[in-house]
């Protein structure tokens, strides 16, 4: 296929989605297609109408955020981040509620990767392509039964490592994971996280081990923007969920 029918068919594919009625462009993903090449000024005009209509909705405001959020803010004692920490809340929060609707259960920990957060969060408005400049992968949320000694065996690895990762649901204080009494009792434990992670993504091996895995067909940018467009301020900020040796 020649550069000029390649795009005739992104331009026809547009137009195509477009003529649905009952299109929502919150349920598609959407990026710019740069054309790299010799220019033609009609097929750039075509182009050009397109690809301002894809800014114009990335650049809707979707929140607000109350300060300045990132993954860098860590000490070695605090080992984590506000944004790390924000991002493994709102994977709690939005998997718990799709996980009982679905399969009756709930979340008890979550666990994502520190490496899976690209950009930070600024203060002011949030924008939808914030959630795709923080959340650039097509991960989808997952949850694992774990037993308590696949849950010792992360815990352990969490406190080698050389970046925090974020966690929600448990902490960590010097070098040992500390859970809620009555979760303590539990045979099984029902983990949240990515399926990167799922297949061993960043070294987690550990959660190749699990009993069980509930594929809850949500995307991760899309409960964080869920979350984002349900709450009036987001903020967060580092906190003593889990606490190093210096």
């Amino acid at each position: 296929m020649n550069k000029f029918l390649q795009i005739l068919f992104i331009v026809t594919a547009f137009f195509v989605i477009g003529c649905y009625s009952n299109y929502n462009y919150n349920n598609v993903d959407y990026s710019r297609i740069d054309i790299i090449g010799p220019e033609n000024s009609s097929i750039n005009s075509i182009i050009d109408i397109y690809s301002d209509s894809i800014d114009s909705k990335l650049d809707n405001v979707i929140g607000f955020s109350k300060g300045l959020y990132t993954k860098d803010d860590y000490s070695n004692t605090k080992f984590n981040s506000s944004l790390g920490n924000l991002i493994a809340d709102i994977i709690f929060k939005q998997a718990d509620s799709v996980f009982y609707k679905s399969f009756g259960n709930n979340i008890d920990f979550v666990l994502h990767n520190h490496g899976g957060i690209r950009s930070s969060l600024l203060e002011g408005e949030i924008k939808l392509t914030d959630a795709y400049k923080i959340l650039p992968f097509e991960n989808e949320l997952v949850v694992l039964e774990i037993t308590k000694e696949i849950f010792d065996e992360m815990v352990l690895f969490l406190n080698n490592e050389k970046f925090p990762h974020p966690i929600s649901g448990f902490t960590i204080m010097n070098n040992k994971g500390e859970i809620d009494i009555d979760k303590s009792l539990n045979d099984k434990f029902f983990l949240a996280t990515n399926d990167y992670l799922l297949s061993g993504g960043d070294n987690m091996f550990f959660l190749e081990k699990n009993s069980n895995v509930y594929h809850l067909g949500y995307p991760l940018r899309d409960a964080f923007i869920d979350y984002i467009i349900n709450q009036e301020k987001i903020e967060s900020k580092v906190d003593n969920r889990f606490i190093r040796n210096e």
